[in-house]
């Protein structure tokens, strides 16, 4: 068994009590030391071998795990059920046992400290033959002492349900009556049962329940989503139905979890915030965010609150190897005046990625001189949001790392927002021959570099090479030659109105506009026969259509002609072979110079800017994404999920695409394992070791992409909308329609140079 290990403690300020605004406007000396308390995580290791962690079940300073353990050694293995003191660390296995044709479907803790729990068991017996002749489910309610595991009463509760043999239990838990309420969601009720087993009552609920807490008070609330978004009602037993909502958390959507609460009824935990919930005086106080405690929100299984005043949560990682590691994280106030002082580096992105944050997290914990802070734009209104972002990166407002995935560069690159990052990686000894020149280049703008990619897709048009030809490119106007001659059922598997426009225009829309001269150039011929193109299709995608046949027999049959992809791995590549069925021409997306095969970036994109005042900080960070041991990283942990930009640790990741494995059938035979199974709607293929050639059809693919994908300016987008509705209701002409558009996005473009 892993024993306890010395608490690591790691300093972090919570972002809400930060006095100062440290973006690239602000001189050095207006920067505020931060005043009053912060949460301070340590960490540690769980005092148990585990595989698995099935269940969690927290009361105060206890908790119980239902764990899963795999011995290789022995070829053996179960399930097993430890009760744990938080407060020491120290985990105790319970001798209780959970055989293999039982599994655990839900646990509480009574008031006595006893662990309730219920179990489901099937078994059945079987003749000579192999034959299943009888079998039974059972549904027992148990209550296991804490002290030795022992069974202290149980009652078989599977009647309650109906005669419904697959019931699920979905949430369980225990009011400060010792009352027992099981959420069912075939049914859409929940049981409460009392201490002697005996069924209260049945309360439907409208809708599914998120979550199901115990306050501190010891009353039961279920959090569904109503009319103006969640809601958190009390189970009331008396009447036998839900109390009105308690009010206080606000409104909106968002993702929810709850948990009972030791200072105040109950735990609130909305994305990566973190808040204490008073029910009584319906007060929400915010405590901290994740990320501002170096935790990914991301990983975090369960949490609570100790009797001491500290937060608790365990974190649940996924290895790259199918395997789940844990860590425990306790986390305390401390005066500010204790805690190491660090410089502040602003983040600023519209969403931020779920990579990016474990970079953020991994960079803050190890460096001892900076800090990133994210300021994430969109994450309550992208409309605001994306307003607000635009309008900070050309004032004194601006983040000193800019996420550029969703920006166009170049606009800003031509206002001087943006820092050239050549030589920063020459003064680190990061050498562009090093990195695939075609990736860095699309973030070039006179031969300086605006923003650096970790890691991408190669986004492609397909076709079958036996109607276009083996090509990998055309012009707007040989495409829709194209199309027009096929006379298809479907240009595409998913092709609707707003797609035909950003596979025509807004991927493409530099042939529309010189940013350098200001010229636009919507209202010329292939402009309007775009609009009279995209005039064929349907507003909206019809889902509804089950008799439709799949897309790999549409495509065999010539019904679609251009699948839109974005190639992620060798093993996609493949894939998309399988499903054509034939050989694929990479057609890409039209453009004068028939160069369509598009870089979108994966795990964002970064670019510094030029008026931060922490600029080396800021490279400090961005450079770990470009490190050997990052790239390589890639490879070992998203192998099938993206190129790394690396050429060294991309020639990895083709070695490990054309490293075959296998094993030894009946007969003593080396067979070749599969690697893995991928699928796309209606087709699916085992993915075996590449073979030279696919690589290096792969490889000559992302050396063909040269322009970045996604680079799309939404308000372009949204003047294109607004002023092409008429046309396509029939109140304009094409070429009415195409001249409007090109007076506004002139407009625009004059004010935007």
């Amino acid at each position: 068994m892993r024993k306890n290990v010395k608490l690591l403690i790691s300093a972090v300020l919570m972002g809400t009590l930060f006095l100062g605004l440290f973006g690239c406007g602000k001189k050095e000396e207006e920067e505020t030391r931060v005043q009053g308390e912060v949460y301070v995580p340590e960490y540690a290791q769980l005092d148990f071998e585990n595989d698995y962690i099935n269940e969690t079940v927290i009361s105060g300073d206890t908790a119980f795990f239902n764990a899963s353990n795999y011995y290789d050694e022995t070829g053996s293995g179960g399930n097993f059920i430890y009760k744990y003191n938080l407060l020491e660390n120290k985990a105790e296995k319970l001798a209780y046992e959970i055989d293999e044709n039982s599994y655990i479907n839900g646990m509480a803790i009574d008031g006595d400290g006893n662990l309730a729990l219920i179990e489901n068991r099937y078994d059945y017996t079987m003749d000579e033959n192999g034959e299943i002749t009888d079998e039974t489910n059972t549904m027992e309610l148990r209550i296991v002492s804490a002290e030795d595991g022992s069974v202290i009463n149980s009652a078989d509760i599977m009647e309650l349900f109906a005669d419904n043999e697959n019931i699920y239990i979905q949430s369980f838990t225990m009011d400060g009556q010792g009352n027992f309420y099981l959420w069912v969601s075939e049914d859409s009720t929940v049981y409460v049962i009392n201490k002697e087993f005996q069924k209260v009552c049945d309360i439907p609920v409208e809708g599914w329940i998120n979550s199901m807490v115990t306050s501190k008070e010891g009353d039961v609330y279920v959090s569904i989503y109503g009319e103006t978004g969640l809601e958190i009602r009390k189970i009331d037993i008396s009447a036998k139905k839900l109390g009105e909502p308690v009010s206080g958390l606000g409104e909106g959507y968002g993702n929810y979890s709850f948990y009972t609460g030791t200072n105040e009824s109950i735990l609130v935990r909305n994305n990566d915030q973190i808040s204490s919930f008073d029910l009584q005086s319906g007060t929400l106080t915010e405590l901290f965010r994740w990320l501002d405690v170096d935790v990914n929100a991301d990983d975090v299984d369960c949490m609570g609150e100790l009797s001491d005043g500290r937060i608790w949560a365990l974190t649940r990682e996924w290895l790259s190897d199918g395997n789940t590691t844990y860590e425990l994280i306790f986390l305390s106030k401390k005066d500010a005046s204790e805690v190491a002082e660090k410089e502040e580096i602003v983040f600023g992105t519209l969403w931020l990625d779920s990579d990016l944050k474990k970079n953020i997290i991994d960079f803050n914990k190890k460096s001892t001189q900076y800090r990133i802070k994210v300021k994430e734009y969109a994450s309550e209104d992208y409309q605001t949001g994306l307003t607000q972002f635009n309008a900070d990166l050309t004032t004194g407002n601006c983040p000193d790392i800019i996420e550029l995935s969703s920006l166009d560069f170049e606009q800003y690159a031509s206002k001087g927002v943006l820092e050239d990052l050549y030589p920063y990686m020459e003064e680190s000894g990061i050498k562009k021959e090093d990195y695939l020149e075609n990736i860095l280049e699309a973030y070039e703008s006179d031969g300086k570099l605006y923003g650096i990619i970790p890691k991408f897709y190669v986004s492609s048009v397909m076709a079958k090479a036996s109607l276009v030809g083996d090509i990998d490119g055309w012009t707007l106007s040989e495409m829709l030659d194209f199309v027009e001659e096929q006379n298809p059922e479907n240009v595409f598997a998913y092709g609707y109105r707003s797609s035909i426009f950003y596979y025509c225009i807004y991927n493409n829309i530099d042939e529309f506009i010189d940013w350098e001269t200001g010229k636009c150039s919507f209202d010329g011929e292939e402009f309007i026969r775009t609009l009279e193109f995209a005039a064929k299709f349907p507003e909206e995608l019809d889902n509804n259509n089950e008799e439709q046949e799949g897309i790999a027999a549409r495509i065999h049959a010539d019904k679609i002609l251009l699948m839109e992809q974005s190639l992620s791995s060798v093993q996609e590549y493949q894939m998309m072979n399988g499903l054509f069925g034939e050989k694929v021409s990479y057609v890409g997306y039209p453009n004068s110079e028939r160069k369509g095969n598009l870089i979108q970036p994966v795990s964002g994109s970064m670019g510094l800017a030029a008026k931060s005042q922490h600029k080396e900080g800021a490279w400090e960070f961005m450079k770990t994404v470009l490190s050997e041991e990052y790239q390589d990283s890639l490879v070992s942990e998203h192998g099938a999920w993206g190129f790394p930009v690396k050429k060294s640790s991309l020639e990895k990741q083709f070695e490990l695409d054309m490293t075959p494995g296998y094993y030894e059938d009946a007969e003593g035979n080396k067979v070749e394992n599969p690697k893995t199974t991928w699928g796309y709607d209606d087709f699916t293929m085992e993915i075996m070791a590449a073979t030279q050639e696919e690589v290096d059809a792969v490889r000559e693919l992302i050396t063909s992409a040269e322009r970045l994908s996604g680079n799309v300016n939404e308000q372009l987008v949204n003047i294109i909308t607004e002023e092409a509705e008429p046309f396509f209701k029939g109140q304009k002409s094409a070429a009415d329609t195409a001249g409007i558009i090109q007076n506004r996005i002139q407009i625009y473009v004059n004010e935007n140079r």
